[in-house]
């Protein structure tokens, strides 16, 4: 077995060839769309990387805007309660002004009715003494 330098020569031109030919048709076409494909994906964990972002702010926003929400709802809250404590004095006034006067007009009512039962009993006693005399003077 001898080693013949024409077909080493051919053969290492032709493999040189398709090399060539395998690069320019094949391998770089590849490697070009490898590229895009690594493009398309480093875009995409950006555009994630975003998302994530403006979600995460979203969230704080939406927290944020809760928390004001609760703050303004628990100050009217208080002012309400306020009101309603306001109105609850007033009206507890007005019924123990009520409740004075209604007293007030029950006492003079029976200061009244008193006297006026004293006077029935002073002209009783004064006509029953006065028919006892008679009784006494006749008998």
């Amino acid at each position: 077995m001898t080693i013949q330098l024409s077909v080493t020569v051919w053969t290492v031109v032709c493999f040189v060839l398709l090399m060539l030919i395998l690069h320019n048709l094949l391998f770089k076409p590849v490697l070009a769309l490898l590229d895009k494909r690594n493009k398309r994906i480093e875009d995409a964990a950006k555009k994630k990387a975003e998302y994530d972002a403006l979600q995460s702010k979203n969230e704080s926003l939406i927290i944020e805007s809760k928390k004001v929400f609760l703050e303004n709802k628990l100050k009217e809250t208080k002012e309400e309660l306020e009101a309603i404590r306001l109105q609850s004095k007033a009206d507890v006034e007005k019924a123990q002004e009520l409740r004075l006067k209604t007293v007030d007009n029950y006492r003079i009512k029976t200061d009244s009715e008193q006297e006026e039962i004293l006077k029935i009993l002073e002209e009783h006693s004064v006509s029953l003494a006065q028919t006892f005399a008679n009784s006494l003077i006749k008998g």
